[in-house]
């Protein structure tokens, strides 16, 4: 099992801004993409044109049952290298905000050896995309909290490393309760938001124990989609 990056953003990530400044932050990270793709199988060697150029790509949006016709615009790009790939994935409806989201995965190799650049690189991702949400985590700790349904309705879990923007950590904060938590670190970051780490290492089997502690404090119902007074996340 290896390391899994997830970064939420309710802004038009498509836009080239975005993915200038994506394919810097992994240039300067010494993460070196090797293929490019609009979809799998991966083959297209990588250029910096390319990838702006597919990311930016613009393709009809999502299927609206009640007009019968394609909604706003949609788009992503996959790419990979050795010991590691990424997805990003958006959508720009013409009068509502959407939730976007990028994803890298690194095998424990590469995590390994790279582990010094991992926090700093997803802290300039999380500024980067101006995320809403965002954390860090192996999958065993990803498969242990998920329930169905979206971060529009609940939150994925507590992991290894999270990211929550203002709307997240007043809404966890009720009773001073997000600061009560035992987190290893916490950070506050130059946009309000706030870093927390649980453990020095993501592969720590204390983690488990920490989830349910967190859940508990919490609120069981912030992370199964039944709390009645869940963040209206895609509000303007």
């Amino acid at each position: 099992m290896g390391i899994f990056i997830c970064i939420y953003s309710n802004k038009h990530i498509g836009a080239e801004k975005y993915a200038k400044r994506f394919f810097d932050l992994m240039n300067e990270r010494g993460f070196e993409i090797e293929k490019i793709g609009l979809f799998e199988p991966v083959k297209k060697p990588f250029t910096i044109n390319d990838a702006i150029s597919m990311w930016t790509k613009e393709e009809p949006g999502i299927y609206d049952v009640e007009t019968d016709k394609m909604i706003g615009k949609a788009g992503g790009v996959l790419g990979k290298s050795k010991g590691f790939w990424f997805d990003t994935h958006w959508w720009l409806h013409p009068t509502e905000l959407r939730l976007n989201h990028i994803t890298i995965y690194l095998n424990k190799k590469i995590f390994s050896q790279r582990k010094n650049d991992i926090l700093p690189l997803f802290e300039e991702l999380v500024n980067c995309f101006e995320a809403t949400y965002g954390y860090v985590t192996e999958q065993e700790a990803e498969d242990r909290q998920h329930i169905t349904g979206t971060l529009k309705e609940r939150i994925p879990g507590i992991f290894w490393v999270n990211y929550f923007s203002t709307v997240f950590v007043d809404y966890l904060n009720s009773g001073n309760s997000f600061y009560d938590f035992p987190w290893k670190k916490i950070k506050e970051c130059s946009n309000m938001g706030i870093l927390t780490q649980l453990t020095e290492n993501p592969f720590d089997p204390t983690i488990a124990d920490l989830e349910k502690k967190a859940h508990e404090l919490f609120g069981v119902s912030k992370f199964n989609g039944t709390a009645r007074d869940y963040p209206k996340i895609l509000m303007p």
